[in-house]
């Protein structure tokens, strides 16, 4: 049975739950890397440079979350994109990615890129239903993460 959920804003309170959506997925993939920790548990660096962080919540339990940074170029990057594994197929992630894009283009930014990795399928057909193309990847900040996509705003 689908529940009702609502997409919410990042509140500090919520922090905790930020690990314990992320982590698990991560982690099943093996793609914990140093840099997974340090976003995570310094949530407001990505809200310091004008970011978002939304999170998807039913009733009070916080089940899914998308964070939005901005490089200040007009270029933002969708990361941290994950459901709890009991709320998935419930069109939570499309709705989680509804807002980032929608809050990307009202601040201005013309282009999204991110990085994902080829075993996180679902990412991936959601990344692609919304227009991101691949593109070459360089390996900045992510190791793991072999695949680099773009969408023009």
């Amino acid at each position: 049975m689908k529940q009702e959920f609502e997409i919410i804003d990042y509140e500090p309170r919520y922090l905790p739950e930020l690990l314990a959506i992320s982590l698990p997925w991560l982690e099943e993939h093996d793609l914990l890397e140093p840099a997974d920790i340090e976003q995570l548990e310094h949530p407001e660096r990505t809200l310091a440079t004008g970011g978002r962080i939304f999170l998807a919540r039913v009733g009070e339990e916080i089940v899914g979350m998308m964070m939005l940074e901005l490089f200040g170029d007009g270029t933002c990057e969708p990361f941290k994109f994950g459901v709890k594994e009991p709320w998935r197929n419930q069109g939570i992630g499309h709705a989680l990615m509804d807002a980032t894009l929608k809050a990307a283009r009202e601040l201005g930014q013309h282009t999204a890129v991110l990085t994902s990795h080829h075993e996180l399928t679902a990412a991936l057909h959601i990344y692609e239903s919304y227009g991101f193309r691949h593109k070459a990847h360089d390996h900045v900040a992510f190791e793991l993460s072999d695949i680099a996509m773009e969408l023009k705003l």
